[in-house]
């Protein structure tokens, strides 16, 4: 295998062993640059066959959130995401007192107090054991 003098990459400054005879750059410069010109290569060939409206216009990562979103319903998305936030803030069951940080998600559930599911606001919510809960709901008259 033939060995390459040391070369300082023009990019980064890095000194390096090139692979080849006509290495410019270190591998860490090559692929970032090797990877920008695939990914303006692929917007050019989409534009070019009409496969883009508009070049540039990207995916819409930039959505509103909560009620300003005008796709918000009753905001169930934020209390599915909250879920877990309140869990390890609020840490015990508001009823009884279980500590419910290390259990897992069949244990504990996140309780609605007013039982309307669309009032999403965090103080209509209530941490609660799996047992606490289903005293809350009358569960048990349903197995008789």
């Amino acid at each position: 295998m033939k060995k390459f003098k040391d070369k300082v990459c023009p990019d980064c400054g890095v000194l390096f062993t090139p692979t080849g005879p006509s290495a410019k750059r270190c591998s860490t410069c090559a692929r970032s640059i090797r990877r920008y010109k695939a990914r303006v290569n692929t917007q050019a060939y989409r534009v070019r066959h009409g496969l883009v409206q508009k070049p540039g216009v990207g995916k819409g990562g930039n959505q509103l959130k909560g009620s300003d979103n005008p796709m918000y319903k009753n905001g169930s998305r934020y209390f599915q995401n909250t879920r877990e936030l309140i869990r390890t803030e609020r840490r015990y069951c508001e009823r009884c007192g279980k500590d419910l940080l290390n259990v897992g998600q069949h244990y504990w559930c996140v309780h609605h107090r007013d039982h309307n599911r669309d009032n999403n606001t965090d103080d209509n919510y209530e941490l609660l054991c799996k047992r606490c809960h289903q005293l809350e709901h009358e569960c048990g008259k349903n197995l008789q």
